[in-house]
């Protein structure tokens, strides 16, 4: 047998059996030393090594998991903290669009708030706010005028709490959802808790947002034994709240100082929450295994904790390792400071177990094994082998783990990215997809790859994208193209960003990164937000700041294309009577069909808005390229109009009549803006009213003379009262023989330059202007008088009074009346104050008790005009009447006109059963008195007994004759 080189190689046949140890000898003498001891050291030497690396491979992928770890819950903490600001962020957005429409608004319309707040959804899209509120700034002095007019809106039992004197008041007026809890809120003195007042006065002085220190809600506040809480039970202290201020200043005041601001402060918007509800509500934007705890300031101990309770680290959770109080672990705990309102949070988060289960990666222990293994057989290869092999195994293993971080490291970089991401050629091939969120696509990512963006996007969204494709490729980089897709049935809308990639060798087909970011809810919050901006809350129409822009549009397009268009002013008559009635539901229900019905008479491309209330306006545009063919055309569209709002409304099985009056004025016109075209629509419109309602009226320049005629009448009506021009007549009341048994007070105006002014003329000017409550005093006490002077000359004789609705609630009406009696000496029972139905339409209940306390003093009550209004036996069997009076337009054509005649003495049989006196008006002809007579009217009052006259006449010729 050949012998072996110790080389491990076969020596060649002829070779000598010393030639190896001439060589060895010819090399120093060490040859044959050195490769004895190779075999049996080196291997020993390399499995040391391999198991070294091996161990240094564990140790990385170990530092490498906790790395991880640590930059997921880096991550998480961020995601915590930025959602918990923008929420704040949010808050505040929702505060200052309250603040918005409260000072937009002239008088705060508490359904169309409730309106405005109910579209905003707040437990749906904001979980955790309690509710939105307006708190007005009230001084001392205000107190009780606020109070009354709280009251007078439908909070007869409001007051303002705690009650006590203070130099101001802060009340809590206006709040939504207006339920549950937030209704112990209402009238609540914010001023009165020392940490809202910080607040406010914080917000007052700098016109942004304050946030308060924690403090107890009033939502939240129970007394033992109250509903919902036994009264054998401690009461619970409930969780502190948070609340935040936004202050309201006056439209157009300059707020550029603090003592203006102070000065132009009007109130706050407020919105109460409390924060644990908050954080719940944002529970599925958070990880859940990570520990949260909230302070109030900048440093943390247990009193000022606003959420959470003390956790420990995971550190602290878990047994100790060396690994784990290596100097390079990362910190278990991270905090963050926020600001907020003028306040700062500090937020302490902590990884709970769960979470470093989550993320704890054992894979490198089996493979840690493999390598000591694999170290072994590399031993016993390099045995074999005896050199050079170990180190290429070392060299390869070592790349191989480079290799594998850098994977790891870039594949939890892509995971972290919640967009779509995709490698795109210049013609639109997909060649490589990555996302987190391949839930949200309609198929299979990987049925992607290889197809062309034509194959996978409809061609609309396609052509854009190979736009934004050819702009990177001539710029390096294209942003903000957006295109919309329909996946599952929802249409979902992207946001694409392509940047080109650089090719890794010359001549190769350029490559691009496409980032697609799914940005459906924002165009979902954009869509919201226009739709409140735009379009009225309760119909769907667009309101004002809509129909302005497009008025502005059509005027425009009016004088470019020459062609006229109108302006159509509706509004609903006797709505009011409707709304009071039956209440703010049947209302809102009946103005939701008149805005379906006016859309449906819309011609393509004309406007049908709502201004508020009972209002809509028409906008028609291109109706004639003349004025006289588009104002017949005009009224066409009005009389549609017209037609289609006299229908019956059927609101829960009743039905509802309501008609529209309906002012027009046509455009373009020289020098004349949108807001020209509203007054002069508005203007006709109100003479269509005018004239008797539901009727359509064309805007003329002696409309605007007639309002300025009304204005100027105004103005003559202010001054007559001091200037004596005003006078009390009156016309007689007689019984069945004819004789004298009382009169009615009459008002009669000689202006020295007008002359006679009739009354129905200047009284309805005296209802708007709220003229008529001094006139009215005066007419009363004129009354009283007269009935003092008759009864020292021994005539017991009735004096009627009109009172108008507005002097009839006023608050210190009944204490006027008193008042005057006593100063008089005037016997009540011969007062007789005549008011008309309309008084008993809005809240009968009050009139009812406020009509009882005057009859109280000896005073009558008689319904004039009755049967031409709000008629009804129910209100005559409550009310505490004396007399009815029959309208002059039924006695007119008495006897002869059956209808008339069947009318009277219906009334009159009423009245008998009621045990009612009846006094007829009109009488002229002796034929009227005999028959009303005949049919047992015990009063008669008109021309055939006398005219007015004036009351010192009267007056004089009763006590002469007495």
């Amino acid at each position: 047998m050949t012998p072996s080189h110790p080389s491990g190689t076969d020596a060649s046949p002829d070779e000598s059996p010393r030639g190896p140890l001439r060589d060895a000898g010819s090399r120093g003498g060490r040859g044959a030393v050195s490769h004895r001891w190779v075999p049996v050291v080196l291997p020993p030497l390399v499995a040391l090594l391999t198991l070294g690396f091996t161990f240094l491979y564990w140790q990385a992928e170990e530092r490498g998991a906790r790395a991880k770890r640590a930059q997921n819950f880096q991550v998480a903490a961020d995601h915590i903290a930025y959602n918990l600001k923008d929420r704040m962020a949010t808050y505040e957005v929702v505060l200052r669009g309250v603040k918005g429409y409260f000072e937009g608004s002239e008088r705060i319309d508490r359904e169309e708030f409730r309106a405005y707040v109910g579209a905003l959804q707040l437990q749906e899209t904001r979980p955790g706010l309690q509710g939105v509120s307006l708190i007005l700034q009230l001084q001392s002095a205000e107190l009780d005028a606020h109070i009354a007019d709280m009251r007078s809106r439908g909070f007869p039992e409001y007051t303002v709490w705690p009650v006590g004197e203070r130099s101001a008041y802060a009340p809590i007026t206006h709040i939504e959802p207006f339920k549950g809890d937030n209704l112990k809120a209402l009238g609540f003195d914010a001023l009165t808790i020392p940490a809202a007042q910080a607040a406010m006065d914080s917000a007052r002085d700098t016109g942004e947002l304050a946030l308060s220190a924690p403090l107890a809600l009033q939502q939240d506040k129970s007394l033992p034994g109250t509903p919902g809480q036994p009264a054998t039970e401690p009461v619970t202290e409930p969780v502190p709240g948070l609340v935040m201020y936004l202050p309201v200043y006056q439209p157009g005041a300059i707020i550029s100082d603090e003592a203006r601001r102070r000065a132009a402060l009007v109130g706050w918007v407020s919105a109460p929450f409390k924060l644990a509800d908050v954080i719940s509500g944002m529970a599925k934007e958070f990880d859940s295994d990570i520990g949260l705890q909230v302070f109030d300031g900048r440093e943390a101990n247990a009193g000022n904790r606003l959420y959470g309770s003390a956790v420990g680290t995971a550190a602290s959770a878990t047994p100790a390792t060396p690994a784990a109080s290596d100097a390079g672990a990362p910190s278990a705990q991270d905090t963050r400071l926020l600001a907020v309102g003028g306040r700062h949070w500090l937020l302490q988060m902590s990884p709970l177990p769960a979470f470093e289960q989550r993320y704890g990666d054992n894979g490198h222990y089996p493979v840690a094994v493999a390598g000591g293994v694999l170290s072994l057989l590399l031993a016993w290869f390099t045995w074999l082998l005896a050199t050079g092999r170990e180190r290429a195994v070392a060299v390869a293993r070592g790349m191989t783990a480079e290799l594998r971080a850098t994977r790891d490291d870039l594949e939890s970089t892509l995971n972290a990215i919640p967009d779509l991401l995709f490698e795109l050629g210049l013609d639109g091939r997909i060649h490589h997809y990555r996302s987190a969120r391949s839930e949200v696509l309609a198929i299979p990512p990987e049925m992607f790859l290889g197809r062309l963006i034509t194959d996978v996007v409809p061609p609309h969204a396609a052509a854009g994208c190979h736009a934004a494709l050819d702009a990177a490729h001539r710029t390096g980089y294209s942003a903000g193209h957006q295109f919309q897709l329909e996946l599952d049935g929802n249409t979902h809308w992207f946001e694409l960003s392509i940047a080109r990639k650089e090719s890794p060798a010359p001549g190769d087909a350029p490559r691009f990164i496409a980032l697609s970011r799914d940005i459906t809810e924002r165009k979902r919050a954009e869509a919201r937000t226009h739709q409140l901006a735009y379009f009225d809350a309760l119909t769907g129409l667009p309101n004002r700041r809509m129909l302005l822009d497009r008025m502005e549009h059509a005027l425009l397009s009016a004088q470019k294309a020459a062609q006229v268009g109108a302006v159509l002013y509706i509004d609903l008559d006797n709505f009011k009577q409707i709304n009071d009635a039956r209440g703010h539901t049947v209302g809102d229900a009946l103005l939701m069909q008149v805005a379906q019905r006016l859309t449906l008479q819309l011609r393509p491309g004309d406007t049908v808005a709502r201004l508020g209330g009972d209002e809509f306006v028409v906008l028609a545009h291109n109706l004639a390229p003349d004025v006289e063919t588009a104002g017949r055309a005009a009224l066409l569209v009005a009389e549609d109009v017209r037609t289609v709002l006299e229908a019956p409304y059927a609101i829960d099985t009743h039905l509802y009549s309501s008609t529209g009056s309906i002012g027009i004025t046509l455009f373009p016109k020289r020098g004349e803006g949108v807001e020209d075209l509203l007054r002069e629509a508005d203007t006709a419109m109100y003479r269509a009213k005018d004239l008797g309602r539901n009727r359509i009226r064309f805007y003329e320049a002696a409309m605007q003379a007639d309002v300025q005629e009304r204005l100027a009448l105004e103005q003559d009506l202010k001054k007559a009262h001091a200037e004596g021009q005003l006078a009390a007549f009156v016309q007689n009341q007689v019984d069945a023989a004819g004789t004298v048994v009382g009169g009615e007070l009459l008002m009669r105006w000689t202006h020295p330059t007008r002359g006679n002014v009739p009354p129905n003329r200047f009284i309805p000017i005296a209802e708007a202007s709220g003229l008529i409550l001094r006139m009215g005093d005066w007419m009363i006490q004129q009354a009283c008088e007269t009935l003092a002077s008759l009864q020292a000359a021994g005539r017991e004789l009735s004096l009627s009074v009109n009172v108008s609705e507005r002097q009839f609630r006023q608050d210190d009406f009944v204490e006027r009346v008193r008042h005057v009696l006593a100063h008089t000496g005037a016997h009540p029972t011969n007062l007789i104050l005549e008011v008309t139905e309309s008084l008993l339409i809005e809240d009968l209940d009050d009139t009812i008790a406020r009509m009882t306390e005057i009859v109280g003093l000896g005073v009558r009550f008689s319904i004039d005009d009755f049967g031409t209004g709000y008629s009804s036996l129910a209100y005559l069997k409550r009310l505490p009447l004396y007399e009815l009076k029959i309208d002059k337009s039924f006695v007119d054509d008495t006897p002869d006109d059956p209808n008339d005649t069947a009318i009277v003495q219906s009334i009159i049989s009423v009245a008998r059963h009621l045990h009612l006196r009846v006094v007829a008006e009109g009488v002229e002809t002796r034929a009227q008195a005999d028959f009303l007579v005949e049919s047992q009217c015990e009063c008669l009052q008109g021309y055939l007994f006398g005219r007015p006259e004036p009351l010192a006449v009267w007056l004089g010729r009763l006590t002469t004759t007495a």
